[in-house]
């Protein structure tokens, strides 16, 4: 059997599906504060009356990182960079949390002007003072380490609990993308290492002692161990996981060959937009923008909005604005504390008799304060305000990929441009929102009846991705494969089509290159040869897929 969990901000989400790929069982719960309670209490649902030994693997994917980071939740997280030559990179842009030193080296490597040690450590200091975490970048740093290792050193001396060196992460060129990369690995660095040992003590504790995969933003999965070290490749698991649902319930479905599907994934604290495109994923080679930071994080097409139906309400000349925040679940759902919070979408829902979640009496009580006497009143402004916000940010998502390349999932560039022809809404109010999205963005909307767990089923789906990289160095005629313990010689004329192509028949018909890149190594007598790196990864897709 396969298990999928998917933990967000509201709900945590669980599918059982069997070795023929049938759904087995599905589970949800409220996502506690203490996130094992909710894992157990969805584990304790789903494997009832099954064997847990008999679980071949577990995938799991989470919105809780990417929440943080778009309701500014998450740590802060220090930048000290070295950034010429070429354009400079400007503080306004980066925040308080920004310091540039004098430091450069040119796109081979070269050491054009060294970084004097005690500036950086002062400069470290100060940074120390307003967070436990820094990034240290150097424009051209995957070319040569040495001055992101000088600030590194100087970090970690001036206490600095974390620190991040950006070539390291990602050792791919484009400055910017890789320090945005590097600040939010940073920003969730510790929420993924509390979760991922709750979830391994919640599999010990149910007799789980099947593999743990997380999945990635590009819909393949990677290992526990990488995943603690690398979160940012995970951040957007959880509109990967909706997608790659999506893409199993399509195929269950009749669908035009030719079609554009859009998908909505609303949670309770964020939604995620995404397109199927003639029954593939889009894919964004060149990296995700994730929380208004452009990375180099590959990953499948989607564009995420703090707005669900937990997102809180405020009431501003007249009108409601949805705010990118949310503080607890719907005041119906927790009379308790309703009082001095403010109102959210389900509890305009429930004002609207469009649903009836816990006591309804409350979301009255708290719309009627605003529009004494006509609740529905300010009921219907919030879900005009929250259905115009999703439409605005669909309209910008669409000109996005209309407007630069974007390829399918098995890499064929879009050259067509996409006109979603119907809509698909997954999470818990989907049956209720169906029609109103329908209305607002005037094409056909539907609401699968596994729409409220469609992002488990995606993860138990998600396909096992084998990931490798190659170095050569024709200098010393070494080329490695590390993942596969291969090690031999090669010639002074060894070329990256070379490398490229031996990867590739290593890994195999339907693996894909998903980094390459070759430079001239420097030394005090010019040129010395040429050093290569490759990377590639077997395609992602569903394992229900023929």
């Amino acid at each position: 059997m396969y298990l999928g969990v998917d933990v967000g901000g509201t709900h945590t989400d669980a599918v059982l599906v069997s070795e023929d790929f049938q759904t087995l069982g599905a589970a949800k719960a409220i996502t506690r504060p203490q996130v094992l309670d909710s894992l157990n209490e969805v584990l304790s649902q789903l494997l009832a009356g099954h064997d847990p030994k008999k679980v071949q693997r577990l995938t799991v994917s989470t919105t809780l990182g990417l929440n943080s980071v778009l309701t500014g939740t998450a740590p802060p997280v220090s930048l000290m960079v070295t950034s010429g030559p070429g354009l400079d990179l400007e503080p306004a842009d980066w925040g308080p949390l920004f310091k540039a030193l004098p430091g450069s080296q040119d796109h081979r490597g070269q050491i054009l002007d060294h970084l004097d040690y005690e500036l950086a450590f002062q400069a470290a200091q100060e940074l120390a003072k307003k967070a436990d975490i820094m990034v240290v970048g150097a424009k051209f740093g995957p070319k040569n380490p040495a001055l992101e290792e000088t600030m590194l050193k100087a970090a970690l001396a001036a206490g600095i609990p974390t620190v991040i060196a950006a070539a390291k992460l990602f050792g791919r060129l484009n400055f910017a993308r890789r320090l945005g990369g590097a600040i939010l690995n940073g920003a969730v660095l510790k929420l993924y290492e509390d979760f991922l040992g709750a979830l391994q003590k919640a599999l010990t504790a149910r007799g789980l002692t099947s593999e743990i995969c997380v999945l990635k933003a590009d819909g393949g999965i990677m290992s526990l161990e990488e995943a603690r070290v690398k979160p940012v490749l995970a951040l957007a698991a959880g509109p990967a996981a909706s997608l790659l649902g999506l893409w199993a319930l399509a195929a269950k479905t009749p669908n035009e060959p030719e079609e554009d599907i859009l998908m909505i994934d609303m949670g309770g604290t964020s939604s995620d937009l995404a397109i199927l495109s003639r029954g593939q994923p889009l894919l964004t080679p060149e990296g995700l923008t994730l929380a208004g930071k452009p990375t180099l994080v590959r990953g499948l097409l989607t564009h995420s909005l703090a707005l669900g139906g937990d997102t809180d309400l405020a009431w501003e000349n007249g009108q409601i604005k949805p705010l990118a925040q949310r503080h607890g679940p719907a005041l119906a759902l927790d009379p308790e504390n309703a009082e001095g919070r403010r109102p959210t979408l389900t509890d305009a829902l429930n004002v609207l008799g469009l649903c009836q979640i816990g006591e309804v009496a409350i979301s009255r009580r708290a719309f009627d304060k605003l529009t004494p006497g006509q609740p529905e009143k300010a009921a219907q402004l919030a879900v005009e305000a929250v259905l115009d916000k999703l439409s605005q940010a669909l309209g910008e998502f669409l000109s996005v990929i209309n407007g630069q390349p974007v390829y399918t999932i098995s890499e064929f560039l879009v050259d067509w441009r996409l006109t979603p022809s119907r809509a698909v809404i997954l999470g818990g109010p989907a049956a209720t929102l169906a029609p109103l999205i329908a209305e607002k963005l005037n094409i056909p909307t539907q609401a699968p009846a596994e729409a409220a767990t469609a992002n488990a089923l995606g993860a138990a789906l998600a396909k096992p991705t084998t990931e490798a990289e190659l170095y050569a160095d024709t200098a010393t005629g070494l080329l490695s494969v590390p993942t596969f313990g291969l090690k031999r010689q090669i010639g002074s004329r060894y070329d990256l089509d070379e490398a490229k192509a031996e990867l590739l028949g290593i890994l195999g018909s339907e693996a894909q290159i998903t980094f390459a890149e070759i430079f001239n190594q420097v030394s005090d007598y010019g040129d010395s040869g040429r050093v290569m790196r490759v990377r590639a990864q077997t395609s992602p897709g569903l394992i229900s897929q023929p």
